[in-house]
């Protein structure tokens, strides 16, 4: 068992090694685990929503275990401990009842100390890194690892309306402490009519050219600030999907917006050393 406290003081900076991203074409096997239909029935019992029959009898969607578990090798190797990993996701995994991200510290070399982010929207991403930021800049670890994941089944009707993946994506950031300078900030208590004035004040501090990696939903809401644009489709990763593709070079922001939270968020890397030739943006298969 792990236990642990807040970072100590700053003594460095997190760095990004690299980025690995996949996209899973096939259907994880626990979609057609018969113990998935009365867990999701008791989850949504309280809140009225009703099943989705047609997606439990079809057995689709991806269980983040089983995905982020597949690219851990491309992120690192077995000589390679990790000190820490942390798992972010908005949409619940597929496989209920496991502590995936402990399970992926089983996996994955040096066993590090594992955590999950959610509940923040496309902002989990976000938090995983400033935590990841603050333990390796206190010199708490030395190796980490941020998943972003997202799966697009959702195996009951939504309450209110909430962007659903079109396929099931995952996307691995290694950080150490020698590499690229990453910095994160997030805004709270955002409305809408304020998105775009806060990130062009956050994109001119910069002090020098930087491209804008957003998300589609935080296009509309601040037009003309993007430079590039997320597949809407991966509502969740799209932007990371966007550094791991590669082809940005010099100083990038990496901003999304969670209008259910009011949450503004940006990360800026200077990717002028980043190893495009440890991407790899393959779409693969899982059996």
């Amino acid at each position: 068992m792990f236990t642990s406290g807040p970072p100590g003081p700053p003594v460095g900076t997190a760095r990004l090694v690299s980025a690995h991203a996949r996209v899973f074409a096939e259907t994880s096997p626990t979609a057609l685990d018969p113990a998935l239909r009365p867990f999701l029935a008791d989850l949504v019992r309280p809140y009225g929503n009703t099943l989705r029959e047609d997606l439990l009898t079809e057995g689709v969607g991806h269980s983040f275990g089983e995905m982020a578990e597949a690219m851990l090798p491309a992120a690192v190797g077995p000589d390679e401990p990790v000190d820490l990993l942390v798992l972010a996701f908005a949409m619940h995994d597929l496989r209920l009842g496991r502590a995936t991200a402990c399970y992926l510290s089983d996996q994955c070399p040096g066993t590090p100390m594992a955590f999950a982010v959610c509940d923040q929207g496309s902002g989990a991403a976000f938090t995983a890194l400033r935590l990841t930021e603050s333990y390796l800049g206190s010199g708490a670890c030395e190796r980490a690892l941020v998943v972003v994941v997202e799966q697009s089944a959702l195996h009951y009707e939504l309450g209110e309306p909430a962007p659903i993946p079109d396929r099931h994506t995952g996307v691995v950031l290694r950080l150490e402490g020698n590499g690229n300078p990453l910095r994160v900030g997030q805004h709270t208590g955002v409305d809408a009519q304020r998105v775009a004035r806060l990130l062009r004040e956050d994109v001119d501090r910069l002090g020098r050219q930087a491209t804008v990696i957003a998300s589609s939903r935080l296009a509309e809401a601040a037009p003309g600030v993007a430079d590039v644009i997320a597949d809407a489709g991966q509502p969740y990763t799209g932007i990371w999907w966007e550094l791991a593709e590669g082809g940005h070079d010099g100083l990038v922001v990496l901003a999304d917006y969670e209008p259910s939270l009011g949450l503004l968020c940006a990360a800026t890397v200077d990717l002028s050393t980043v190893d495009h030739s440890a991407v790899d943006s393959t779409a693969v298969a899982v059996a």
